[in-house]
């Protein structure tokens, strides 16, 4: 198969792109729901119908008249794909509710030009797997994926510009008292669900690849040291949610804080702070959760648990990543045991229930009467889920804890980007706190900054970027 048909694929196909560039937790753990395996993704549709040598032949001429600018808007009035009636790569993911579709042609123009932009910086002979795999063959006739691109979403020869903005947006002035504070950042923590990721549950390519440069900076001794989550979600579920690529970098070189800083591990994943709830209000929050026919989840480390494996407890699994929330038995007598019976405790609880006025006017103000009887404090990430905490817990604390143990003083030399209420604390007590413009009024109210773009436009990365990784100094 010639290489040139392979790239040709990512282009036309987003669905192909966004599992090889950013593979979802679902690519991962759900392998059985892809349509169409390795082996056989060049030789059959979506639907497993197989391409005849006709419809390969003639999308190869057209490919190949487009590599040689001759049908890109040329004189028969035909572009590519356009020329070609019935693209047989095409992916049946639409009416399925997956994938297909998943980028706009800026997007996929983005996750192209990033292969691009590794490859330049991939100069010290010691290429991963993943590496290997973005390297383009500069002496290929072929030429590189960047001219591909240009050529299919500018339809002209001009060269844009490699990789992203150096300050992720030209003409951003932050003010010369930002400026001065982000000359000492020295350690970047990011909240996970609606500022890392998108509402896909994807990693936007500029938000990858700041990422990625801020991990690189850290290990070669650059002037950002540390990169870590911070987030509500367990840490097998940010990890798995944030894709083998990006969960790799960070289960094997960064620390993390995870469960709203209720479990966080340094760089080396020893664990250096946590905190469980009380037995007592756990069983009180059961309570409730009876009274007001809603569903409740606890979490102690990676393990989840529930009474009930409800709609939405399955949902909080199978949208958000988290690991699967187990019933617990009762050894004793019939039905399901209670959470409070759980030893040792759990860390976190999440109340949910898919009427979010009625959580927040309803259920929340008798949460918060329980918490203050039993020791522990409420916050809330989405609009569905309350979460009860020990009391003075918070993601802020568990940044700190970790920070200390990094040599690290969030108030001079932290930038925290989020998006929640549950990050307010965070995003105040860090030098520099940056909201994603998608960000709740909490967030906004305690940032210091509020970037132009949502996380689907990848604001997380024009944050690390504006604030951290292309400084001057």
């Amino acid at each position: 198969m010639k290489f040139g048909t392979v790239l040709l694929l990512f282009l036309t196909q987003p669905y192909l792109a966004s599992s090889f560039f950013l593979p979802s937790p679902q690519n991962q753990k759900y392998a059985g729901r892809r349509l169409i395996s390795e082996s056989a993704c060049y030789s059959q549709t979506d639907d497993g119908s197989e391409i005849s040598p006709e419809e390969r032949s003639k999308f190869e001429e057209i490919a190949q008249r487009f590599l040689n600018n001759d049908a890109t808007n040329g004189d028969d009035g035909t572009d590519f794909p356009s020329a070609f009636p019935i693209n047989p790569f095409r992916s049946t993911m639409n009416s399925r509710g997956g994938k297909d579709g998943l980028y706009s042609d800026e997007d996929l123009f983005n996750v192209l030009t990033l292969h691009e932009e590794l490859a330049k910086e991939m100069d010290d002979g010691e290429n991963t797997d993943t590496e290997r795999l973005l390297v383009v063959n500069e002496d290929s006739p072929l030429g590189g994926i960047h001219d591909m691109v240009t050529k299919m979403t500018l339809g002209r020869k001009e060269e844009a510009p490699f990789g992203f903005p150096s300050s992720a947006s030209p003409g951003i002035d932050i003010g010369p008292e930002l400026k001065k504070k982000s000359s000492q950042i020295r350690a970047i923590a990011s909240d996970v669900d609606g500022t890392i990721l998108t509402s896909k549950m994807t990693v936007h390519p500029r938000t990858r690849l700041a990422i990625i440069n801020a991990i690189k900076s850290a290990s070669k001794g650059g002037n950002i040291q540390y990169f870590f989550p911070a987030t509500g979600k367990s840490r097998k579920g940010a990890l798995d949610s944030l894709g083998f690529e990006i969960g790799g970098l960070i289960a094997e070189k960064c620390g993390g804080v995870y469960l709203q800083g209720l479990f966080c591990v340094d760089p080396k994943g020893n664990v250096v702070f946590e905190k469980k709830l009380d037995m007592m209000a756990i069983a009180a929050a059961e309570a409730l959760v009876e009274e007001s026919g809603i569903s409740i989840v606890g979490y102690d480390g990676d393990d989840l648990y529930t009474t009930d494996q409800t709609d939405i407890v399955i949902h909080l699994h199978e949208y958000y990543g988290e690991p699967l929330s187990c019933l617990l038995p009762n050894e004793d007598a019939e039905g399901v045991r209670k959470l409070a019976a759980h030893v040792p405790s759990m860390h976190k609880l999440i109340l949910m229930h898919d009427d979010a006025e009625m959580l927040t006017n309803v259920v929340r103000p008798k949460l918060e009467v329980l918490a203050e009887k039993y020791n522990a404090c409420v916050t809330q990430a989405l609009p569905t889920m309350l979460e009860l905490l020990p009391k003075g817990c918070s993601k802020a604390l568990g940044v700190q804890k970790l920070c200390e143990v990094l040599k690290i003083e969030p108030e001079t030399e932290l930038l925290a980007i989020g998006d929640a209420e549950n990050d307010a604390g965070m995003l105040e007590m860090a030098c520099i706190g940056v909201a994603v413009a998608n960000a709740s009024p909490q967030a906004r109210d305690a940032s210091d900054y509020i970037v132009e773009l949502t996380n689907e436009k990848g604001g997380a990365g024009m944050a690390m970027d504006l604030f951290a990784l292309n400084r001057e100094n």
